[in-house]
This record gives C-alpha cells, sequence and structure tokens, in this order.
C-alpha cells in the first residue's frame, strides 16, 4: 500500500496502473476508500487521482441522479471509489444506481447496477471503451453512459436492447434503466458547467 501511495505522490502523468497476480483476499486489504481501484480476474487496477475537469462532470452527474433518485425513491446513487460486485469482479464506476435494498459491505454493494456512468479520461479512456464495456456487459448492467467530453458525444447502451451503442452528441440523453430521468448532452460541454438546479429545473419540467 505504501508503494501505491508513493506513486501517487511522485506521479504527475495519469496512469492505470495493474497489478497482476493478486487474490481477492490481497484486494480486500489493499483498497479502501482512499484508492480507486478495482479487480478483474485476478489484476488489481489502481486509477490515478481523477483531474479537476473529471472531477466537475461527475459531481455534476452524481447530484442530478442523487435529486432524481430521492425525489422518485428509485435507488441509492453512488460514485467516487464505491465498488459493486459480479462474481469474482469488482467494479469501481464514476457513478452508478443501485436497485433498492442492494446490500453493502464495507464501501462494496453486492448487486448489479441498474445505470453506470463512466467519464472518460487520458488515462481512463481506452480502458473504459474497450476491456471495462465488455466487462460491464457481461456482468448485466442495465444501462452503460459513457461520456466523452473530449468528442462531445454520450454512448448510451442497454441490456434490453442487446447494448447496442447510441451516439448522442445533443439533445436529451434519457434513461431508460432509471424511468424518467434525462439530461441536455449539451450541459456537459460547457465550461464552467451550468448550475445544478437549473438544470435540475430543466428536467422536472421536460418529465
Amino acid at each position: 500500500m505504501q508503494a501505491l501511495r508513493s506513486l501517487e505522490v511522485r506521479s504527475d502523468h495519469p496512469y492505470l496502473l495493474r497489478l497482476y497476480g493478486v487474490s481477492e483476499a490481497e484486494f480486500e486489504s489493499l483498497a479502501d476508500e482512499d484508492l480507486k481501484a478495482e479487480y478483474l480476474d485476478g489484476v488489481m487496477i489502481v486509477h490515478s487521482p481523477a483531474g479537476f475537469s473529471h472531477e466537475d462532470r461527475q459531481a455534476f452527474l452524481l447530484s442530478l441522479l442523487r435529486l432524481y433518485a430521492e425525489v422518485h425513491g428509485i435507488g441509492r446513487v453512488v460514485g467516487g471509489n464505491s465498488l459493486f460486485r459480479a462474481g469474482r469482479r469488482q467494479f469501481a464506476p464514476d457513478v452508478m444506481v443501485l436497485p433498492p435494498h442492494v446490500p453493502i459491505i464495507r464501501q462494496r454493494a453486492e448487486g448489479i447496477p441498474l445505470l453506470v456512468v463512466e467519464v472518460l479520461s487520458e488515462s481512463t479512456r481506452d480502458y473504459d471503451l474497450g476491456e471495462k464495456r465488455r466487462l460491464y456487459r457481461e456482468a448485466g448492467v442495465g444501462e452503460l453512459w459513457l461520456v466523452d467530453v473530449e468528442g462531445q458525444v454520450v454512448v448510451v447502451e442497454r441490456r434490453g436492447r442487446g447494448y447496442e451503442p447510441e451516439e448522442i452528441h445533443e439533445g436529451w440523453v434519457v434513461s431508460e434503466a432509471v424511468p424518467g430521468f434525462r439530461i441536455r448532452a449539451e450541459w456537459l460541454w460547457q465550461e464552467p458547467l451550468p448550475s445544478v438546479l437549473e438544470c435540475w429545473q430543466a428536467i422536472s419540467s421536460a418529465g
């Protein structure tokens, strides 16, 4: 763990670190709420601290989804370093909406999310669009949003539609897994981001 902390302090560039041959018990002992890490088929994947733009958009989406879930009584919304388990794999999405009454052990949910959101970044773009995207499908995630700020597109995949990708550059991005929730794609490209309260009012009016 000290070696991982040292890497975070010394590195000036985004990274995605893979530690091979890690047992699930070893992962459990190494991972904590201060370290964003995942466990995939015997590999511990450690993420570098996210940049400002990534954190800003993650918090924006988390706030809107949490408000919506509380108002409509739809599941539980978490983000950051929170994990969910699918078999022997453990994932840490940027934002996820969990079904009601999913058991939580430490910071890990023992159930499959209704919706997962990933905000692409320099260090995770290939990983999120490739390997992790495929594993989310295998896990049976209800719906996946891939937010590509650089390309100004939200890619949406839904289990009920065979994970056929839909690319949305502008206009409403509508969730089927969280019925009635929607955002306008162009909100995510703005700098600074628009007001959460104003966006919430627009979502409420649209619904």
